[in-house]
């Protein structure tokens, strides 16, 4: 038995998939949202989605909860969003290190950046400092250089794990430089600062707001920044271009991501909100306050975003060797 679909019926349809969501992205939102953090409680990324969390949920009339799932640099909580009802409840408050660095550094991660996800928003940016325990006589970037290719094996660089933009960093600094220093990833960045400290790490890559207190005693030794410009905060601490490193701009960055097929007008009605949140004197002080710089555009300036920093740690992970078995 054969069975004819007409034209009318396939066009009914159609239009009805379009009313319903119409519909929802109307009602939307009717209950909580849940916002996702891949990372723990206390973590930069922590501090920059509990900003939003307050803000957003004063401004569409809902609970915004944060659901902390941490693990594999970030790629547990990401797959989880991923695989999440793509109905606007669920939303990612990733990274560069989840959508642009894990899937160039772990041999196989089980989700795709930009397939699983809808951009929504970026929602600002945070440059490392190059630090060093200040027993070592080193004063600058040079000097750091020479230090380890007299004392080759000796030295540890640490970070706040696998696969995060200060691992990276450090990986790109020693591949480039030609330099036999040993990464010791730890479990987060207050511990990797504590073997800094310590003189367990003699280098370190890292956002600067947890260091700057450290800086100012004079028990850690900022040498050079990440950022393309001088950072306020340490206006005496030079750009690696300043340092003699060309193109060795690193800033991690954070954005609002939602699962695949999520309704164009629930990603536009999130980014609206959010953008007007992020446009505010005191969210843009709060960020501040952070050691985040705001950042606010469109889910489409999102996107590009993504796929050019995901091009550029593909090469600058194999350049580095720093693949990772899973």
């Amino acid at each position: 038995m054969q069975f004819r679909v007409w034209p009318q019926a396939l066009a009914a349809a159609a239009c009805l998939i379009f009313l319903n969501a119409a519909a929802q992205a109307q009602t939307y939102p009717s209950k909580p949202i849940t916002l996702t953090v891949p990372f723990p409680p206390g973590s930069t990324t922590d501090l920059v989605g509990r900003i939003l969390q307050d803000e957003l949920s004063r401004a569409i009339g809902q609970t915004v909860v944060i659901e902390n799932r941490g693990g594999a640099g970030g790629s547990v909580g990401t797959e989880a969003v991923a695989r999440s009802a793509p109905d606007g409840y669920t939303l990612l408050m990733g990274t560069i290190g989840t959508h642009s660095i894990n899937p160039a550094v772990y041999a196989k991660i089980n989700y795709d950046p930009i397939k699983d996800f809808e951009p929504v928003i970026q929602f600002g940016t945070a440059p490392n400092v190059l630090v060093v325990n200040p027993a070592l006589p080193v004063k600058n970037v040079a000097d750091l250089i020479a230090y380890i290719k007299a004392n080759p094996g000796k030295v540890n660089y640490g970070s706040s794990g696998n696969g995060t933009s200060n691992h990276l960093s450090g990986a790109m600094f020693v591949a480039r430089n030609g330099l036999n220093a040993t990464h010791i990833p730890y479990k987060g960045g207050a511990e990797a600062i504590t073997g800094l400290l310590r003189g367990d790490l003699q280098f370190m890559f890292y956002h600067y707001l947890p260091l700057l207190g450290h800086i100012k005693d004079g028990k850690l030794r900022a040498i050079a920044n990440t950022n393309a410009t001088r950072i306020a905060a340490l206006p005496d601490v030079p750009v690696m271009k300043e340092a003699g490193m060309d193109d060795f701009e690193v800033s991690a960055w954070f954005g609002v991501w939602a699962p695949a097929k999520t309704p164009k007008e629930v990603v536009t009605k999130l980014n609206q909100a959010i953008l007007k949140i992020i446009n505010t004197p005191d969210v843009k002080a709060k960020l501040l306050a952070q050691g985040i710089d705001p950042v606010a555009g469109s889910p489409e300036d999102l996107l590009k975003l993504n796929q050019a920093e995901l091009a550029r740690w593909a090469k600058a992970v194999q350049q580095a060797g720093a693949k990772l078995a899973n």
